[in-house]
């Protein structure tokens, strides 16, 4: 069981090609996915936080990038450009 919660800083750290940008109090995702020489392309996901900042430093402060995040949509189809994938995690 993967216990990991997901957050903005594990999003950034699962792979090289994507884009990760608040919006609110959403998170809008594009990430190139690798299937095969025909079907690669941009797919795109909305999470929502599910953890407010806590702002200040030391060990009680907590960053927008360091909270909680719920995922609440994901495209079943692949953009030809990450600008099309964030546009359709912009309207779902």
């Amino acid at each position: 069981m993967n216990t990991t919660k997901t957050t903005m800083e594990t999003l950034a750290e699962t792979t090289a090609q994507r884009i990760i940008l608040q919006h609110g109090d959403r998170v809008l995702v594009a990430t190139y996915r690798y299937f095969d020489g025909t079907r690669n392309g941009w797919q795109a996901e909305t999470y929502r936080l599910v953890e407010a900042p806590i702002p200040g430093w030391g060990k009680d402060a907590r960053p927008v990038s360091e909270c909680a995040l719920s995922l609440e949509a994901a495209s079943d189809e692949y953009f030809a450009d990450n600008g099309s994938a964030i546009a359709w995690a912009m309207n779902n």
